[in-house]
């Protein structure tokens, strides 16, 4: 089956042509009597020892979907809710998702300890959560009558529980799996302890309620001698996604349950502020996917083409990207406007 949209940017300029295919098993089912259920389906992607990439785009349902009002400091009404911090876990985090109006597509990290203290019917957002897709201090009235959905992140420990065989957990950093996330342009890795924590190096914090953010995935280390299964079920997202980028290392996954080529997602060199870098092996921008149990790097040359190092053959056309993996992105320029439209065309 084959989606055609436009990927959009929003609050910058220019339109690009999504044209993919679904990349794993997604199952819809709806109510053929009255009204619609939500799309749901589920993904499955076997998991050999070694290095391996996972994509997570299916959704954890809605806590509520609703309108928002007018935003008080960081304080925001959701119509209907009278206690909305007594539908929140304590330990557990949750993002706003903005369904309609100039922020379609943005997310919100929830601020819980904060919305069950005030007991009402506002949701109280993060301000400083780098899992944001804009600062909060620039929303103003814009999220006013507009729908927005709360939803649970998926998270380190939540991931874990996909698995079809217990994960490998051992006070070893040799022996036991881990998860790796990029953060603030570095690659971090959270090795499973035998006590079924979840910690980084020289940390003894527990990190398995740690998100892992709509769009993002991870970069799974399989022990050596084990293998499993991952299968992920939820919602299908109906809604355009908010897609920033940084300059420097970020790691990326799909956000629709489709796979992608370059030219799909835009990789297209210019010299604008926020345009797609090409160059040569050393300076264009790249990507890395694993293949092979390795990760493999695709660099945007000046004249458009992609190529593996070493090689002429161009994968512009080519997916390379699809919606069980996740992708090593290394750009030159940031762009914090990019958005992809909504594939099914809500």
């Amino acid at each position: 089956m084959i989606l055609n949209k436009e990927i959009g940017l929003k609050r910058a300029a220019g339109a690009l042509l999504l044209s993919a295919l679904l990349a794993s098993p997604v199952l819809a089912q709806t109510n053929t009597n009255v009204s619609y259920s939500d799309i749901v389906g589920y993904q499955t992607k076997s998991i050999p020892a070694g290095l391996n990439s996972l994509g997570l785009p299916l959704l954890n349902s809605d806590i509520a979907k609703t309108t928002a009002g007018t935003l008080s400091s960081a304080s925001l009404p959701l119509t209907g809710e009278t206690n909305f911090g007594s539908k929140l876990a304590a330990t557990e985090p949750y993002y706003l998702e903005v369904y309609s109006g100039d922020l379609k597509g943005d997310r919100f990290d929830v601020d819980v300890t904060a919305t069950k203290t005030a007991g009402n019917g506002n949701v109280v957002l993060s301000t400083n959560s780098v899992n944001n897709t804009i600062a909060l201090s620039s929303v103003g009235t814009a999220l006013n009558g507009a729908t927005v959905a709360v939803r649970q992140h998926i998270t380190i420990e939540q991931f874990a529980s996909m698995a079809s065989t217990p994960l490998v957990k051992t006070d070893s950093l040799a022996s036991s799996d881990a998860i790796g996330l990029v953060e603030g342009g570095a690659l971090i890795y959270y090795n499973y302890r035998s006590d079924g924590s979840w910690r980084r190096v020289g940390d003894s914090s527990n990190y398995a309620k740690k998100p892992v953010p709509p769009g993002v995935g991870i970069l799974l280390k399989k022990a050596s001698g084990s293998s499993t299964s991952i299968t992920q079920s939820g919602l299908v997202r109906d809604n355009d996604f908010a897609r920033p980028y940084v300059s420097g290392l970020q790691l990326h996954a799909a956000a629709f349950p489709l796979d992608a080529t370059p030219s799909n997602l835009g990789v297209t060199p210019g010299s604008g502020a926020t345009d797609w870098t090409g160059g040569t092996t050393a300076t264009g921008d790249s990507f890395s996917v694993v293949d092979g149990g390795a990760l493999v790097r695709y660099v945007l040359r000046t004249d458009g083409s992609v190529v593996r190092p070493g090689s002429s053959t161009n994968f512009l056309g080519t997916s390379l990207f699809d919606s069980s993996s996740a992708r090593l992105i290394k750009r030159s320029k940031g762009n914090s406007d990019a958005v992809e439209v909504d594939p099914i065309g809500n």
